[in-house]
């Protein structure tokens, strides 16, 4: 079954003398890496909230190769006692999730974003001008999902049918956001989806991202994860 879309876009040496080399080039290395690339890491003072995200960031701002950033949403996690589950954001790291409370990207560089949504649900949005895409490449992203996929084995191998370019989703079917309203990007994500995105932040600055679905808790649904940094919203840094 497909959506109604509005479609759009990795010499011998003794013993000691191999340890001593191993031991030296893998000091080289690790300082080359070091100094290279900031490893994607977390300094967390609680589970959500307080961990500064640092992604892989590369050397020079001018690289041709977009900066890729992976974000994966994923329900069931216990925001407290008394709300109980929430939806939530995380960073996909090299430790694995880690907290999207604060995340840091590079200025004036193409960025990949990937967004793995494991929300089988749609929320209701807290208005229909979130169901567009905004602020990426030719204002379109590419989805994945359950919905418009279809595999089947062919004669050489197995064959993958869909995937859509698409400048909207529709309002009720709608799982999240990730919107940067101070840079004019929108984002609407598919229940079960991936999406990719792509786009450049022109300014240095530090920026608040929301998820615009009503996907909280509280009488208006807009408390707990929506209100929470690290759930539903949070910091993005452009340097």
């Amino acid at each position: 079954m497909r959506w109604g879309f509005v479609s759009g876009n990795d010499n011998s040496m003794k013993p000691a003398g191999i340890a001593a080399g191993i031991g030296f080039m893998l000091v080289i290395a690790a300082t080359g890496i070091a100094v290279g690339w900031g490893i994607g890491t977390t300094l967390p003072n609680s589970a959500h909230g307080q961990a500064v995200t640092v992604t892989e960031s590369a050397t020079s701002s001018n690289s041709s190769a977009p900066f890729v950033l992976t974000l994966v949403v994923t329900t069931g996690n216990s925001f407290n006692s008394t709300v109980g589950e929430q939806p939530a954001f995380y960073v996909l790291g090299t430790h694995g999730l880690e907290s999207a409370a604060n995340v840091v990207l590079p200025a004036h560089r193409l960025i990949k974003l990937v967004i793995i949504c494991y929300d089988t649900g749609p929320a209701n949005l807290t208005s229909s001008q979130y169901a567009k895409v905004s602020g990426t490449q030719d204002n379109t992203v590419s989805v994945v999902s359950n919905e418009n996929v279809n595999s089947s084995q062919g004669a050489s191998g197995i064959k993958v049918n869909g995937g859509e370019t698409v400048s909207s989703l529709p309002a009720n079917g709608t799982a999240h956001t990730f919107t940067i309203p101070q840079l004019g990007i929108n984002i609407p994500l598919a229940p079960s989806s991936t999406t990719t995105a792509y786009f450049t932040i022109n300014q240095a600055g530090t920026f608040t991202w929301f998820c615009m679905t009503v996907c909280g808790s509280g009488p208006d649904g807009k408390s707990g994860a929506m209100a929470t940094a690290g759930w539903m919203t949070g910091n993005v840094a452009a340097n």
